[in-house]
């Protein structure tokens, strides 16, 4: 369900400002909404001091995870000194102003190095004798002449453009490129600029040995964090006449929690229900068959609106069955399985509705590819007769799985009419909700009439049609809404037009499935079809093998993130009324421990 909120003010005195926002950090219940003011100058500086914290970690760990891949030139091990934010950003300071001192002197050493090795005292004796050196770059068609007591030397020439030097009273041309004299010969550029690298490599180095502190600098993060929100809070809240106010939200059940807090506190608090024209943030608290699925939101990024319906176990249901379609593969499926659990192995601290939800979509995809009999992309006629069972000789036929598709998608569409139904009692409005079933179950017998080869249009499919459009011209609006919505009747048709192609657009599953099958049919018979010898073949058909599969369960990946995504946030939510425009519930709290939040 959707946690139903309050509209929460508090007020006390100015004096006793920062101990109120510590009480409230300390409880942790109260969604702060007044946006706190940008140009806030406390606020700014815990602001920068979080990003350095962030930075600081990202820069070790990084260092780390490159350092992990090399062969040689680890740090050596040894006592562990403590590690600061302040040491890692003096390092990665030094190594910003090493890499633009690199820059500069590759761009310098690739100005000069076609002179060669150039000394500017030997040019600065000769000028002091009144021989003027100058170093120069012309087309090599135009290349300067030496006047009486001049020299020019020609020092690189490609045909395209020449380098060289002139000495004494030389004229150069228009399209020559004057090269002012460097100040210090070309070895002690290269010098400079081994020196430099060198020293950015040490400054790796040190940064890697510094993942021992990551720990540290979370803790440093979460300390930043929690001054962060405490300058943000402060900065948003009202002052008028020695007294200051903080709005926010907070969920019903802890109201209570905050009362206690008010009075004990001596501060004066106000909760009620929110006003039609206020959008509290939205906290899911889904049923634990569906707990996952706060996961699974989070990681797409979206949110339903507080007063729209938590469908997250439809949702979650429905994701896991296109998941599984769109895979495809049971050969997939255990790749995806064993990966999961080896990653949670290794991850032990990690949250764990991420692996929770992995797990459940690669058993889904594994109990698909057993009921169509996919393995890797290998054809039936190779299976034993027990996997080539006849549940995948049904689904393996094309017309088969299409009717399926359009059936699972009048049945998604289907689920949320009925849910508005029921949201809607008693008003007459439900009639029109469930006339749109009737409307959907009409266009799924009309796409298979069109897709699906042998199915015919059930005759009384007409007068269902015919009633279902009744109730919805009937009692989709009330009387007094036809003045303002009466639009929506005229766009009726339009509308049903678009429930067609929303039942139809339930056939990607299959397309994508069937492609995806395929593909990985066409990589075994390209492996397997080589004439080479034995000791060469076996290789690179397993290099063929994994490239292949591996590049075909990467699209699949790609696939759940526009194909499964869509059916659920576009074609469902539009049919159920969830525009996704909620945001996250996100209370003034203390922030936990490192140690603590990695291991929730």
């Amino acid at each position: 369900m959707i946690v139903p909120m309050q509209r929460v003010t508090i007020l006390c005195t100015a004096a006793g400002r920062d101990e109120a926002l510590g009480r409230l950090q300390d409880l942790g219940v109260l969604h702060i909404d007044a946006a706190a003011p940008a140009e806030a100058p406390d606020l700014q500086k815990a602001e920068a001091d979080l990003r350095r914290a962030e930075k600081a970690l990202r820069l070790v760990t990084g260092a780390a995870e490159e350092q992990a891949g090399e062969t040689q030139g680890a740090p050596a091990p040894g006592r562990r000194e403590p590690v600061t934010v302040e040491a890692v950003m003096a390092l990665s300071d030094e190594a910003e102003a090493l890499e633009a001192e690199m820059a500069a002197l590759d761009g310098e050493i690739k100005r000069y190095q076609g002179f060669g090795e150039f000394d500017p005292a030997s040019a600065q004796m000769l000028a002091a004798r009144g021989l003027a050196v100058q170093l120069f770059s012309a087309p090599a068609a135009a290349i300067p002449q030496a006047g009486e007591g001049g020299l020019v030397h020609v020092l690189h020439n490609d045909k395209q453009r020449a380098l060289g030097i002139a000495v004494g009273p030389v004229e150069l041309g228009d399209k020559t490129e004057r090269i002012p004299l460097p100040g210090r010969p070309l070895s002690a550029m290269q010098a400079s600029r081994a020196t430099a690298g060198n020293r950015h490599v040490e400054i790796h180095r040190a940064l890697a040995a510094m993942a021992h502190g990551a720990d540290a600098l979370r803790e440093r993060i979460r300390e930043r964090t929690e001054i962060r929100d405490f300058m943000a809070a402060q900065a948003g809240m009202g002052a008028a006449e020695g007294i200051v106010w903080l709005t926010g939200y907070a969920p019903n059940e802890r109201i209570p929690a905050l009362q206690t807090a008010a009075r004990d506190a001596g501060w004066a608090l106000m909760a009620r229900d929110p006003n039609p024209d206020e959008e509290p943030p939205t906290l899911i608290r889904p049923p634990r068959i569906a707990r996952s699925a706060t996961a699974l939101f989070k990681m797409l990024g979206i949110l339903p609106g507080y007063r729209e319906s938590d469908i997250s176990v439809v949702f979650l249901a429905f994701f896991m069955l296109f998941f599984a379609m769109l895979v495809g593969d049971a050969g997939y499926g255990t790749v995806l399985l064993l990966g999961t659990l080896a990653l949670r192995r290794k991850f032990r601290k990690a949250p764990a509705d991420p692996f929770i939800l992995m797990g459940v979509f690669s058993i889904a995809t594994i109990i698909w590819g057993v009921l169509t009999a996919t393995y890797f992309g290998m054809s039936g006629e190779i299976l034993p007769g027990v996997l080539n069972h006849p549940v995948a000789r049904w689904l393996g036929e094309q017309q088969n799985i299409m009717q399926f598709c359009f059936f699972l998608g009048a049945l998604h569409l289907s689920i949320a009419r009925l849910w508005n139904a029921a949201a809607l009692l008693p008003s007459r409005k439900s009639l029109a909700e469930v006339g749109w079933v009737g409307v959907i179950w009409t266009m799924y017998a009309a796409a298979c009439t069109v897709a699906v080869e042998g199915f015919t249009f059930p005759g009384f499919m007409l007068p269902v049609g015919g009633v279902a459009v009744l109730l919805i011209v009937l009692f989709m609006l009330d009387r007094g809404e036809l003045r303002t919505e009466g639009i929506n009747l005229a766009m009726l048709p339009l509308n049903i037009m678009s429930c067609l192609g929303d039942v139809i657009s339930y056939v990607r599953l299959f397309a994508v499935g069937i492609a995806s099958v395929k593909v990985a049919e066409n990589f075994n018979q390209m492996a397997l079809s080589l004439s080479l010898p034995l000791w060469i073949k076996i290789p690179v058909v397993l290099l063929i093998l994994l490239a292949g599969h591996g590049m075909n369960l990467l699209m699949g990946a790609l696939s759940i993130l526009v194909h499964a995504v869509r059916l659920n946030t576009l074609e469902f939510s539009n049919h159920k009324g969830v525009s996704w425009s909620g945001f996250a519930y996100r209370p003034f709290r203390r922030q936990k421990p490192a140690a603590a939040e990695s291991g929730e």
